[in-house]
């Protein structure tokens, strides 16, 4: 791919990237970045989750449609058609560990698989492949822009979701999707050179021996 795309790229998700992770660094002013405080939940964290996982399902869709020229999206379509294209072109992503803040990692995107299948009507149709699982943020993610209110199986109401570890994660998976998707349209080249970089998040390197969970 060419340098103009990846321009285009930039301007239209990445610089949008930047924006809702200045947001969501102002929060530390209030709650401490750190793993004590990953219940602590906020209509702050609520704003992010609903705004980022809104943005990874936009971004997605735009780099399946662009790796896949067979891919088409529209407003129905779910993670797992745009899943099932992203795990085949950019495969990466299911096993990348990422650092926060400079001393916590996540893998936002383990143990997410989809598979193909045929309904009784014999339409095709996705579905998750053996032991995977949907990323927890995600889940979290519908459940409280779907039922907010609702009671969850630890008796606590789907609020209290919109918490730190949940705004962490989703900001991660997306960290790793546009970041992964740039050094592809870039050669594999990293980092893009001409960019400003994430300021919370880097792709871990072994370099950081004595990070914590």
């Amino acid at each position: 791919m060419n340098q103009s795309k990846l321009s285009a790229f930039v301007r239209s998700y990445w610089d949008y990237y930047l924006e809702l992770e200045e947001q969501f660094l102002n929060t530390k002013k209030y709650i401490a970045f750190d793993m004590y405080n990953k219940n602590a939940y906020s209509v702050e964290f609520l704003k992010l989750i609903q705004a980022v996982c809104s943005e990874i399902d936009v971004v997605a869709k735009e780099i399946a449609s662009t790796l896949e020229p067979s891919f088409r999206a529209d407003k129905s379509t779910s993670i797992q058609k745009w899943g099932y294209v992203l795990q085949k072109k950019l495969p990466m992503i299911l096993k990348d560990e990422v650092v926060f803040d400079h001393e916590i990692r996540v893998f936002p995107w383990e143990n997410w698989l989809y598979e193909q299948f045929r309904d009784e009507k014999n339409a095709l149709r996705y579905r998750l492949n053996g032991k995977a699982e949907t990323p927890a943020w995600w889940k979290a993610y519908t459940d409280i822009k779907h039922q907010r209110t609702r009671i969850a199986k630890n008796g606590e109401i789907n609020f209290t979701k919109a918490n730190l570890i949940n705004t962490i994660n989703c900001f991660a998976a997306l960290y790793v999707l546009e970041t992964e998707y740039m050094a592809t349209m870039n050669g594999k080249q990293e980092p893009v050179n001409g960019i400003d970089g994430s300021k919370l998040f880097q792709l871990y390197q072994k370099q950081f021996p004595d990070l914590i969970y």
